[in-house]
Formats: structure tokens, sequence, C-alpha cells
């Protein structure tokens, strides 16, 4: 089994993600502040992001230590008991945390037989909780399959870059969009991130089938919309 995942993010009317370049929306509130005050509703105790976003949370980057023994390729949980989860994805070991929180919320890495004992050995020392999840890259369903397994997850928010976002939407792993779209068009282009930005070739279908299950105006002008994910293209 795998723990429901309900996509929640910000973005302009043209499915821009980069809330910095808009400053301050209609009605003087910030895409942190909308961000936070509808996740909050959700109550899930569990926030999954990629690589790239997983970064902005690590702090100084750390060189690793030369040589030392190896560490067998076993899954290591730091705090099996965590309540709240900051999960992030990181195939080839460059996410350096100094400690195993981010504003409470327990690190789990999500990595791949790749990484080298150097760097498991500095998530331990660091009390960071890590799952192997494939020999070279990240495998999301057995991720996801291990959070239920290991942390018995039942629910989790993706809230990653486009590139991320449109890697679990493409791969089926989406059971929820909850999308609020603030009036701003960015205009951006293809340069500028979107929501769902799936790498590699472009599916022969849409990857996803919805069905809305509600829709609110917000103070400003924003719409909060969330669908229900009725048919995965894959």
């Amino acid at each position: 089994m795998q723990p429901q995942v309900i996509c929640h993010m910000v973005t302009s009317v043209d499915g821009k993600i980069l809330g910095d370049r808009w400053g301050k929306l209609p009605g003087g509130s910030s895409t942190a502040d909308l961000f936070e005050s509808t996740a909050a509703s959700f109550n899930i105790p569990a926030w999954l992001v990629g690589t790239t976003t997983m970064r902005e949370f690590m702090g100084r980057n750390q060189p690793l230590p030369r040589g030392g023994k190896r560490i067998p390729r076993e899954d290591y949980l730091a705090n099996p008991q965590a309540r709240r989860l900051a999960i992030g994805v990181d195939a080839k070991g460059v996410l350096r945390f100094q400690e195993g929180e981010v504003e409470g919320d327990h690190v789990v890495l999500l990595v791949s037989e790749r990484v080298s004992n150097g760097y498991l050995a500095h998530l331990q020392s660091a009390g960071v909780s890590y799952l192997f999840c494939g020999k070279e890259r990240v495998d999301l369903k057995v991720a996801l399959s291990k959070l239920r397994q290991k942390f018995r997850l039942k629910k989790l928010m993706l809230q990653g870059g486009g590139t991320f976002n449109g890697a679990m939407l493409k791969a089926g792993l989406v059971d929820e969009l909850s999308q609020i779209i603030v009036p701003i068009a960015d205009g951006g282009g293809p340069e500028v991130t979107g929501v769902y930005d799936a790498p590699g070739e472009p599916l022969s279908r849409a990857a996803a089938r919805l069905q809305l299950k509600s829709h609110q105006v917000l103070p400003g002008g924003a719409v909060w919309l969330r669908y229900r994910v009725t048919r995965r293209q894959h």
C-alpha cells in the first residue's frame, strides 16, 4: 500500500510557480501566506519534495569525510516514532543536512545505492533517516511504499518543483490536485518553472483526468480548486 498523495501548489493563471516573481498579490497577501494557510487545513503530517527544493532547507553545505568503513545499504530510521516528516529525494547524496529536523519535522531522505559511505555516515551523525529506493535512481513507487511501511504514513503533501511534481504525476502517483490560482499572468515562457513539467519524452496523452471536488474564492481574488484524480494515463 502507498500513502495518499495530495499535490498542493500556488500558481499563476498560466501555471507558473515561482512566486517571488509576482510581488505582493491583490489584497496585500503573499504566495507564502496563501500556501501556508490553506495547507494547514489538510492537517497532513508529512511533505515531500525533490532534490532541488530540499536544498533550500538543508543549511550550509559540508564536505564529506573520505574513506571510512562500508555502511550496509539498509534503511536507517533515526526517529521511527516521528509524527511529522520532511521528505526529500536524493539519489546522488548531495543533501548534507546538519541536523535531523526542519522546523520540527523529522528529515527523511529517499536515496539510491550509489550514495557514498561518507554520505550515509554524515546522515546518521546528523540524525537523519534514509530509505533505499533503487540502485541508481529513486523508484518513486518503492519510495511511497516504504514510507507507508516504515512510518505508517497514510497521507503526504507533495509540494515540489515542476520537474518533481511532473514526475510524480507522470508515474500515476498523485491522488489529488489542490491548486490556488492567483490573479497573476506570469508570461515567463517555457524557461520559467510550471506546476507539472514532467521530465523525459512527452506522454502521448495527458497524464491524468480530474474531477472537481471543490472550489473557493479567496481574499484578493485567488481561486482554490481541488481535483480528484479519476484516471491515470501513464
